[in-house]
This record gives C-alpha cells, structure tokens and sequence, in this order.
C-alpha cells in the first residue's frame, strides 16, 4: 500500500528541488476533462449510472450500477502516429492513456515537442486489459498487433515511444494502489536522478463481466451500486472506469504548479490470520506516520484527508480508525474527511490518481468538494460520532 503527501493548503517549502506536479488531464464517469469532472463534484452529481454502455444492467445478478466513461470509441490514430491496424487492436486503456499524457503536458504549460529527447520517465498504474482475449478467439484472424496493443508493459512504452521519452518506463500492477504506488516510484526516481521528470498514470475499464462476476461472488461489490464511504450503510464497492495522468517535475523547471510533492512511501501488510484481502489498519497507520516523517510535516496540522474509503464493511472501520489515532491527537478543530468513490466509484488501480485529481481540483479552486451517500455514522469508526473527524458531505471553502 502506497502513501503520499500532497500538500498544497500551505503551499509547502518554495524549494527549487521540490517535485512537483505541474500537469493533469483525466477522463473520469461522465467527464471528458477534469474541468467537466470538477463540475460534477461541486454540483453533487453521483456519476455512477445504470446503463447498457458496457452490459445490460443487472447480466447475471451483477449490481445495476458502475462508473463508466462517456465514449471509448474515438482514437486519433494519425496524430499519434499509430498505424490503422494497431489502433483497431490496441487496447482502449491504451489509447486514452496517450490522450490523457499529451493533455498533461500542454496543462502544464509545455509544448510536448519541447520534451521530445528529455529523460521523462513514464510510470503507469494498470491491472487487466479486458480486450486481449476479443483478438485471438479466432487464430485465423491473429495478426500480432494484439501482442503490441494490449500487452500492459507496452502501456508506458507506447507512451515513451510516441513522445519520445528517454527516462525509466514500466507498468506497475499494486490492484487497488497501482497508481498511487507509480507515483511514489516516480518521485523517488526524480529524486534519486534516474529522470528529469515523470508521466504518472493510471488507467481501468470495465469492458466485460467476467472480472465484475469475481468480484462481485467474493462479496465485495455494493448491491445498491453505490460507495457509501464511512456510512453505516456501507456494503460494498463499487466499480468503475477512469484514465488520469500527472506530470511531475522539480520546481526549478515548472510553468505552473498544482502542489508539492512531500512525500510518498509503500509498505505492505504481510501474513494476516484473517486473510491476504483484509486491509490491516495498523501497517496504514505505520506508514501515514513514515510518510508524515518523511516530509517533515505534523499530522495535527493536515485539515483534510483524502481517505481510500471504499465504503466497504471491513475496509472503512480499518481505514478511519487509523487515521484518528494518528491525525486527531492535539487537534483543536475536527479533521475533514472524503473519499472521491462514493461520487465516482472505485477505479482500482487508477484510483490513487482519482483521487489525487479531487485534492488538486480542491486546492485549485478553493473549495473541497462534498462527500455523497453520507447519513449514519458507520458505529465502528468512534471517530465520526465523537467529533474528532467530520465527513465533508456539503462544499467547504478554504482560506489560505
């Protein structure tokens, strides 16, 4: 499990070396662009629908519900410089991670010529690709563009490929913290001089319903289809599509700048008696604490977390209560809390970045979006109903 501090209410040290993020580009349930999706969220909208987009609703007592992007349909192969044929065979991820990464870097200010021959490197969070097994069902049709189109390690060296980019360049499958943990990877190999600067990106579709069936038969799937995040209601999750890339770089080289990086740090639970799907509370809370270590920064100065917060019965109680023991000691006013699930769904490994997207938007515009299908307490987190931690359900406005 992955950890990292974005800090941005204090704005952070104005050092030259700090990594920074100075692009973001996204395509999320319902939203082409971060602006759309930003939209969204302090409007209220609950963008995960109930549709035939991808199967129809209900196939095979499946939740109603998912998190879906609007179209997948349209690639501009030419401009990518992507022969037809690779492009009929190349996963959809594929194509809107190239998307995603050149939106990035004119968001940050750059022309993506500019870049061309730079040591960038390209790190992605991604899982599964869901079209592979459509292209070799008949092998009198297999032509090998398949292998090149969907195979996960082509994700980043396409990406390194088309905008010639000379840094390291590898996928990274975590599941759930994929691309929160290529985020980690990435500042650390900034840090450490293996690049200049990095594309960090995360990327799910749910095309068919084979891996929503596996999910959905291990009991870990809403059946009202919704993420009710810290909500005595909460049953399960639910899943959900998105692509979102970040750039990073040192201070010294930004046009622009989301926020700082401070910190970001992995660990992982080990042996569990429960199982190795049972979140373990007590390594999260250990490694918030590394991190927070890291950065130099005290936990009783954080006013919002950004919590994983699935809406799970297990997940949700592991989760918060960690962070009330470690971010609600010498507080004099509650900490806020949110998960960008319970507006969107769950994006498993492009989650991480879902969330850094939601904290960026928060920052940028002033204003934290609210948190959806909040009414009861959940009584296993004492936190929420002794006051120490307030799930932020309506917009709350920053002052600097």
């Amino acid at each position: 499990m992955p950890s990292a501090t974005v800090n941005g209410f204090q704005r952070g040290s104005k050092d030259a070396g700090d990594v920074v993020i100075t692009g973001l580009s996204g395509r999320l349930p319902e939203s082409d662009t971060i602006d759309e999706f930003a939209q969204q969220l302090f409007d209220g909208v609950d963008l995960v629908t109930a549709d035939d987009r991808r199967w129809t609703p209900g196939l095979h007592g499946l939740p109603e519900r998912n998190g879906k992007l609007k179209d997948l349909s349209h690639f501009d192969a030419t401009f990518f410089g992507v022969h037809a044929k690779q492009a009929h065979l190349m996963d959809p991820q594929l194509r809107l991670l190239l998307e995603v990464t050149y939106e990035a870097i004119v968001d940050a200010g750059y022309n993506p010529v500019e870049l061309r021959g730079s040591r960038t490197g390209v790190y992605v969070g991604v899982s599964n690709s869901e079209t592979d097994e459509m292209w070799t069902l008949d092998p009198d049709k297999i032509n090998g563009y398949a292998l090149t189109g969907c195979c996960r390690a082509m994700f980043p060296n396409r990406i390194s490929y088309t905008f010639d980019f000379k840094g390291p360049s590898y996928a990274i499958d975590t599941a759930c913290s994929s691309s929160m943990f290529a985020l980690a990877q990435a500042v650390d190999a900034i840090k450490a001089g293996h690049c200049d600067a990095a594309i960090v990106a995360g990327a799910n579709l749910c095309l068919k319903p084979g891996n929503s069936l596996n999910f959905h038969r291990l009991s870990m799937l809403s059946p009202e289809g919704r993420c009710a995040a810290f909500d005595a209601e909460g049953r399960g999750y639910v899943r959900s599509e998105a692509t979102v890339a970040v750039l990073l770089q040192r201070r010294a080289q930004a046009r622009r700048v989301y926020a700082a990086v401070r910190g970001a740090r992995m660990n992982t639970d080990g042996h569990k008696e429960q199982g190795i799907t049972y979140p373990a509370g007590d390594m999260q809370r250990q490694l918030a604490a590394d991190t927070f270590r890291q950065a130099g920064l005290r936990p009783q100065d954080v006013v919002y977390v950004e919590a994983h917060g699935t809406g799970t019965k297990v997940g949700d109680p592991q989760e918060v209560n960690a962070i009330a023991e470690l971010f609600c000691k010498d507080r004099k006013t509650p900490l806020l809390l949110g998960s960008v699930k319970s507006n969107m769904g769950h994006s498993e490994p492009a989650s991480g970045l879902c969330s850094i997207a939601k904290v960026l938007i928060a920052m940028e515009k002033g204003v934290i979006p609210g948190n959806l299908h909040y009414k009861t307490p959940n009584p296993d987190i004492p936190a929420l109903s002794d006051g120490r931690i307030k799930v932020q359900f309506f917009l709350f406005f920053l002052y600097y």
